[in-house]
């Protein structure tokens, strides 16, 4: 990943989207840091918000970006007075980003100012930059790494992340603030769990977040849980997770989207921002899934120095959205998604696989969005019921230098290709099974209103005497789960449901309060 033999990594705003918007901030590649996407390079420029609601850029701001391209570009030409303007620039009007300072530093050290630029890097450590596999691969930081400085950073790296984890903890803490809070570390896999749900709630998510990382290690990925970062040792970065109650998210979201956020914060799902190792989600169901597995791709793709294409991004982290467990393992399944994919299919407006590998970012978020979400997490389950997503992503990772877009992959690992590729694909998405999506579609119900909950489960708004006493359930209960299957949020819900028929008892899971338990009820007819 090098252009004219210089290396470049970018920050790009790249938007996700599960059931509503969210948003991953990740580094690519390698050499340059360029908190807004733009340069060119690996990856694509800036990202653009997709789902319904139009909040706002990600970046800080358009002379921000002119400076950083115009550094970014003088880097490229081998003007490094040019470029060491530039960024001096950024620092000065961006003096608490560390990208500004980071890329001053690989100027300086490319002129031979090894002091100056050993102190830049100081400057960017402290205010958060902790990507050592970065720092070792770093071509224009090459000569930095003969000094005796650079010996004693590496040999203090242990100490440089305890104490990032430490500041970054405490930031989360403060973001998520609530009357009762829960905190739960999770050693293995580097991560702090900052709450405001309860106990119960917080420690079901918890294991929901293990359950999909032993996923990722056998379907797609190597050793997460043990290998986490560069080489995997305890220089590794931490990453701050928080579930933070309404009014913390609101908070969150409008420091991150601005303002405009509290318009359309009903659409704001969540966010991975990778540059500061951060994840924050409204919800326990889909958007935590999502992200997370975009936590666990950013740092295979940091380990690996790859910006990976954005459908398999995006078609990955969508895949254990919705999900069952059977046997204790996580098996993803059919949803709103893929019922998208088949009435595509059906209207024969369904892309190409070659299309859909060949959208850059700014397509794939631009127009109709959902669209490219769901189809990207066809093709990856489909691939995953062949026994094959696995052999493809390690594929792609070894052909990447070839062929970003993982067309070349696919051909290798399925043994077809153009419109063969298209039929298979096409036959299995025809077989696939549609899911209730609306109440409208359900054969049976519990018989009762609800709606959006606070994103452990569906709310129950109202219930007649017979709804209570078929169930035992009360009005104002959350429904957490149904015999053993999650229901997050509606959608959720609705697909579990429309697996029981007219007269099958199943057990409710349910909150109030802080108080959890469970009760028999019997389904009827809509």
């Amino acid at each position: 990943m090098c252009n004219a033999g210089v290396g470049l990594v970018e920050y790009l705003g790249m938007q996700n989207t599960s059931m509503v918007v969210s948003v991953v901030v990740g580094l690519v590649g390698f050499g340059w840091l360029t908190p807004w996407g733009g340069g060119g390079g690996v990856g694509s420029g800036a990202g653009s918000v997709v789902g319904d609601a139009v909040i706002g850029w990600l970046d800080d701001g358009e002379s921000a970006s002119e400076i950083e391209a115009r550094g970014v570009e003088a880097m490229r030409r081998g003007d490094w007075d040019g470029a060491r303007g530039a960024f001096e620039a950024l620092v000065e009007l961006k003096p608490r980003s560390y990208v500004g300072h980071y890329n001053l530093a690989s100027v300086l050290c490319r002129v031979g100012d090894l002091d100056s630029a050993g102190e830049s890097l100081d400057r960017a450590i402290a205010l958060g930059f902790v990507d050592r596999g970065q720092l070792l691969r770093d071509g224009d930081l090459r000569a930095l790494r003969e000094t005796a400085y650079f010996k004693e950073l590496m040999d203090q790296w242990d100490a440089t992340i305890q104490t990032r984890r430490g500041i970054d903890l405490a930031q989360m803490n403060a973001l998520v603030k609530a009357k009762k809070m829960e905190h739960r570390t999770i050693e293995g896999l580097r991560l702090e769990v900052v709450s405001a749900h309860d106990p119960d709630s917080t420690d079901q998510a918890v294991a929901e977040l293990e359950l999909i990382t032993e996923w990722a290690e056998g379907a797609v990925f190597d050793g997460l849980g043990r290998s986490i970062g560069m080489d995997g040792g305890s220089d590794s970065a931490w990453v701050m997770v928080g579930l933070p109650d309404t009014r913390g998210f609101t908070k969150w979201a409008v420091g991150v989207f601005g303002p405009g956020a509290r318009s359309g914060i009903s659409s704001i799902g969540g966010a991975y921002e990778h540059q500061q190792r951060r994840l924050v989600a409204q919800d326990l169901g889909a958007t935590l899934r999502h992200e997370f597995v975009h936590v666990l791709h950013w740092r295979d793709m940091s380990r690996l120095g790859q910006n990976h294409a954005a459908w398999i991004q995006e078609g990955l982290a969508s895949v254990v959205e919705d999900f069952d467990v059977v046997g204790g393992r996580l098996v993803p399944v059919a949803s709103w998604r893929t019922n998208m994919v088949k009435r595509l299919q059906r209207s024969r407006r369904l892309p190409r696989i070659a299309d859909l590998a060949g959208m850059d970012l700014e397509t794939f978020t631009g127009r109709r969005p959902l669209a490219r979400y769901a189809q990207a997490r066809t093709v990856l389950m489909w691939l995953m019921e062949r026994g094959e997503l696995r052999a493809f992503y390690h594929t792609y990772i070894d052909t990447y230098g070839e062929d970003r877009t993982g067309l070349l992959a696919l051909t290798q690992v399925t043994g077809l290709e153009g419109e063969e590729m298209d039929r298979v694909y096409r036959e299995w998405v025809a077989d696939l099974e549609e899911v209730a999506e609306t109440g409208s579609d359900l054969e049976a119900t519990l018989g009762i209103s609800i709606r959006s909950g606070d994103g452990d489960g569906v709310l129950i708004t109202e219930l007649s005497g017979e709804a209570r006493r078929r169930t035992g359930l009360r009005m104002g209960s959350v429904i957490t789960g149904i015999n053993g299957r999650a229901t997050r949020d509606l959608h959720e819900l609705i697909r579990v449901l429309g697996s029981y028929g007219v007269g099958d008892v199943v057990t409710v899971q349910w909150r109030r309060g802080t108080l959890h338990g469970e009760n028999s009820a019997e389904l009827i007819g809509r």
